[in-house]
Formats: structure tokens, sequence, C-alpha cells
């Protein structure tokens, strides 16, 4: 039930993806780009910085993934290009969440019933543990850009 209920939150929830944007000039206003470019070294053409970026992803969630959420929220802060400075990935393992859930435990007090057992007639089709697939969560560390001429 429980990674049924985090499924249809990430679900609903939309990208897993959270970036975390610090404006550098709050006074600056700018209007959203069509378009944002994703750099890998700094360009030749002069450029004022907007606001540095953290994005992070979920274990098991691509690269990709990631960069396209920050080039989504520099695209909303006016940016024309993002500067990619780092990026860093972490190995998170699976994680066994143990089952039964609170009424299937012997110990498991009622208000009305008291303390007793609640049969299960079907213990074959809940597994008594569950596993949430571990993997590499990426974060990347960037700058949003805008070029003056």
């Amino acid at each position: 039930m429980r990674i049924l209920f985090v499924f249809l939150l990430c679900l609903l929830g939309g990208c897993a993806t959270t970036t975390s944007v610090v404006l550098l000039d709050p006074t600056q206003k700018y209007t959203p780009t069509p378009s944002v470019q994703i750099l890998l070294k700094a360009p030749t053409r002069p450029y004022v910085e907007i606001a540095k970026l953290e994005s992070k992803g979920l274990a098991g969630e691509p690269e990709p993934s990631v960069l396209e959420d920050a080039r989504e929220q520099a695209r909303k802060l006016g940016a024309h290009a993002l500067l990619v400075l780092e990026t860093s990935s972490i190995y998170q393992p699976p994680i066994i969440i143990h089952e039964p859930w609170p009424p299937y435990l012997p110990w498991y007090h009622d208000r009305w019933h008291g303390y007793r057992y609640w049969f299960d007639p079907m213990p074959f089709a809940y597994p008594a543990q569950r596993v949430l697939p571990g993997g590499n969560a990426y974060t990347v560390r960037s700058i949003a850009i805008r070029y003056t001429d």
C-alpha cells in the first residue's frame, strides 16, 4: 500500500526532481525565454549571471531528467543559457519496507475490539516485505546566464 501511495504521489506531483534557486540580484526581473541552452563550458559571448541553481533527483532518476528540470527553472527566470558547473551522483541502496501493516500485528490494540489477531484470508498475496529500488541520485549545480549583447 505504501509503495502504491508513493507512486501515486509521484505521478500527481509530476517530476520528482527538486531545483533550488538563488537569485544573485533579486531586483532584476526578466521575462521568461522560449528556450535555454545547456553549456558545459563558459561561452565566449559576454553574459551576466542571473541565478545559481541546484537540482536534485531521486534514486534511479536519470541525469537528463535532472538537467531538464534545471532548464525549465532557468527558462522561467529569463535565462538564455544554463552553465553546468558540477554534476555528482550518490548511490542509494535499496530500502526494505517490512510489512504487514499495524492491523495485522498481534500486539495491535483496537479501541472497540481489544487485542486480537486479524485473520488474513490471502497471506500469499501480500509478501512480508517490499523493496524500494535503489540507484544513483544525481545532483547538478549550475548557473543561469543571460547574454548581454
